[in-house]
């Protein structure tokens, strides 16, 4: 029964983002981005039949596991465009800074204006490292982990659907700015759907991606502790 379930719901996901991709390929809509429709489909899917998450993540969980090696193969447009990045380190690194800094200043201070519960905001500022460190990081600073994984996942999710459309009003195609913008905005969403725009913005993505989970994990700490 366990294996009959755990075949379903790996097929049966399979299926929708494939059929979901195809949609998005054949009407090119930032809100037909497969993650985002597949997710939806899934989710209503689980609601009509009464299936806990708790019994679908289980049956799931190997491919939860290859998160894993997923984020692991980020490494190889790092390497290749490594060149490109070396040359552009110095933009990079300070949009990095100035983006991370800037976006979980306005959104520590909009949760205090809107009265959010101290551990809930602290898990709304973190919202923009990719899952796995951003645990690790609420667990630190005291930020309430329940609520992590769901606004992290929703950041992405958003973050990949009206980035490309915000860049085209603002008329910015420049790779460096596209793919630093996903990183730090978006994590390994916003990476994905950058390789789709190119392995210059994939690559940009990513590196951001890394260091900001890496430079947040260390100083977000760091600065709780000094000022708590």
């Amino acid at each position: 029964m366990i294996m009959t379930g755990e075949i379903v719901a790996i097929s049966g996901s399979a299926v929708i983002f494939l059929l979901a991709n195809l949609l998005y390929k054949r009407w090119t809509n930032p809100l037909l981005l497969p993650i985002f429709t597949s997710t939806l489909v899934i989710i209503g899917i689980l609601l009509v039949v009464g299936l806990p998450y708790a019994q679908y993540a289980q049956w799931t969980k190997s491919v939860t596991y290859l998160l894993g090696p997923a984020t692991v193969a980020l490494a190889y447009p790092l390497y290749h465009q490594r060149r490109y990045l070396k040359a552009y380190a110095l933009p990079i690194v300070l949009g990095l800074v100035i983006g991370s800094s800037a976006q979980m200043t306005v959104s520590y201070y909009m949760g205090r204006f809107l009265r959010l519960p101290e551990d809930w905001n602290l898990a709304v500022m973190i919202k923009t490292i990719t899952t796995p460190v951003a645990l690790g990081v609420g667990d630190i600073i005291g930020a309430k982990i329940e609520v992590i994984p769901s606004v992290v996942i929703m950041t992405g999710m958003f973050g990949a659907m009206a980035i490309i459309p915000l860049l085209k009003i603002l008329r910015i195609e420049d790779a460096i700015v596209t793919g630093l913008t996903f990183g730090v905005i978006s994590h390994g969403v916003g990476t994905a759907r950058a390789l789709k725009e190119g392995e210059v913005e994939g690559a940009v993505s990513g590196a951001a991606m890394a260091l900001a989970s890496m430079v947040l994990s260390i100083f977000l700490p760091l600065l709780f502790f000094l000022f708590s």
